[in-house]
């Protein structure tokens, strides 16, 4: 019974090995996402990007931002104001280190902060990925190879040719990307990526700004102003007089009218008054 027993774990310890070597050791694509508060940002970012330089490694990204929250204006003098801005900075930054200094790096920037409020490590193991791109690597360029020399061999038609070449043209381009993909996931494995958001208490900058001048309209001299009113006031009485000549007999008919109610209502007061 303990021979089978043996039997069975050495043949279980066959398979294991054989599944390590098939699918090699394990290859891990490390991540790390941290956001804390600083004392001053833009001498923090500078500071991380010297550290993560000396490590070897390298900036992807490094953006500082000071977002004006308010600002406020206040006379101080006839020709000044002083200036009041309510700010907020804030940093971000997409590191590249090696792998194995990605530890050291987060120990390194563990004193720069104040107040951590995430943070985040991931790590992906991608052999299976890095496997199945080999395979489809390895199928297609056998398969390539394979409709090469059936088109040397049994080509015989040219739309049997170029139908061979277009499939082969195909799973070179599936042989590519393949490659493509596993050499991405091999620098993704090599260079591990840090992305951090820093920020700082709002500040308030305090400016003394030149004051605004308020320039006065020009006006022309008094005697020009009266002589100016008296054109204008002029050419008015010109349109007047020009108006009423152009509508003389609508103020004809108007008169008219006029004259008619008033003969009318004077008649009606005095029959009124003979009837009393």
């Amino acid at each position: 019974m303990k021979l089978g027993q043996n039997a069975g774990s050495a043949d279980s310890t066959i398979m294991n090995e054989a599944h390590t070597t098939e699918l090699g050791e394990r290859k891990f694509i490390r991540t790390a996402d941290l956001k804390f508060k600083v004392k001053q940002v833009e001498e923090a970012v500078i500071n991380i990007e010297n550290k993560t330089k000396t490590l070897g490694g390298f900036v992807n990204l490094s953006r500082l931002i000071n977002t004006i929250q308010d600002s406020t204006n206040i006379s101080i003098s006839q020709d000044s104001s002083l200036q009041t801005i309510h700010f907020i900075t804030e940093g971000f930054l997409i590191l590249r280190v090696p792998d194995y200094r990605m530890d050291s790096l987060l120990t390194i920037l563990s004193p720069l902060s104040t107040l951590m409020l995430n943070r985040e490590i991931h790590a992906d193991d991608v052999r299976i990925q890095v496997l199945t791109n080999q395979l489809s690597l390895q199928r297609s360029v056998r398969t390539s190879r394979r409709i090469e020399r059936d088109i040397n061999i049994h080509g015989r038609k040219l739309s049997e040719i170029e139908q061979a070449e277009k499939t082969n043209e195909e799973n070179e381009e599936s042989a590519d990307n393949a490659k493509i993909s596993n050499l991405t996931l091999d620098d993704e494995i090599s260079f591990s990526t840090v992305s951090i958001e820093i920020y700082q208490d709002p500040g308030i900058r305090y400016t003394e700004v030149a004051r605004q001048r308020i320039n006065k309209e020009f006006q022309p001299p008094f005697l020009s102003q009266i002589s100016i009113s008296f054109s204008d006031g002029w050419q008015m009485l010109q349109d007047l007089i020009l108006l009423v000549a152009k509508y003389w007999i609508v103020l004809i008919l108007m008169g008219l009218g006029y004259v008619i109610l008033f003969r009318y209502l004077h008649l009606n007061k005095k029959i009124e008054s003979y009837r009393a």
